[in-house]
């Protein structure tokens, strides 16, 4: 499973077989909290199965879906570095396994493998450019267009090929794609229903099919 993971991409078999060695596996159940915003920054998490979402909660306790993580991801490495309170909640989407690297551990290994530094830096910022767009895109954007943005994140990150379009894999209550685009369930429920009558998007199944793409990508700008 780690050589699936880009933090660890150049690391030969005997070096993955040992970073192995060094990590605990710990399975989630659905809706469980993986860390709590505010607790110490003590260990790296790498997702072997499932999907978690990072989340905040504001103020007025309304709840932001910040991104998704499947397999492969990795997160917690922030706090880990700077010794700094976990940024976010990390909630359990769906049963999760999660392989748990300690804070002395991966600083070990950074120490002794410039390519994971590389790999780590440039995962960093690609998370920060996702974060920008994102901010960007819920000040300047209508619903109906972050509605379609998220579509077609979600068709890139976990859609699969079938008859008719492409169905995405990862099930979201409307609840959770309102979290994701700062709206409400309701206004989530009522843009779906019209995506679908107008062909963009196909409900049939428990999965939504995102029938017509480039419609969607026109949405964008």
């Amino acid at each position: 499973m780690l050589k699936k993971v880009p933090l660890f991409a150049e690391f030969s078999d005997d070096d993955l077989v040992a970073v192995s060695a060094l990590m605990q596996a710990r399975r989630y159940a659905k809706h469980a909290v993986l860390v709590y915003e505010g607790d110490p920054g003590d260990a790296l998490f790498v997702v072997i199965s499932g999907n978690v979402a990072v989340t905040r909660v504001s103020n007025d306790g309304k709840e932001t879906i910040l991104s998704i993580l499947k397999e492969g991801d990795f997160f917690g490495e922030m706090g880990v570095l700077d010794a700094s309170p976990r940024s976010a909640t990390i909630k359990a989407l769906r049963d999760a396994d999660v392989a748990i690297l300690a804070r002395k551990e991966f600083l070990e290994l950074l120490g002794r493998n410039p390519a994971m530094c590389l790999s780590l830096v440039g995962a960093l910022s690609s998370r920060l450019r996702a974060t920008n767009q994102a901010i960007q895109a819920n000040a300047y954007q209508d619903i109906r267009t972050r509605l379609a943005s998220l579509l077609i994140n979600l068709e890139r990150n976990f859609g699969e090929k079938v008859d008719g379009g492409t169905r995405l894999t990862l099930r979201l209550t409307n609840q959770e794609m309102a979290n994701m685009i700062g709206t409400t369930r309701e206004t989530v429920n009522r843009m779906l229903n019209k995506f679908w009558d107008e062909r963009l998007i196909d409900m049939r199944t428990a999965n939504i099919v995102v029938v017509d793409h480039a419609r969607l990508q026109t949405m964008l700008g």
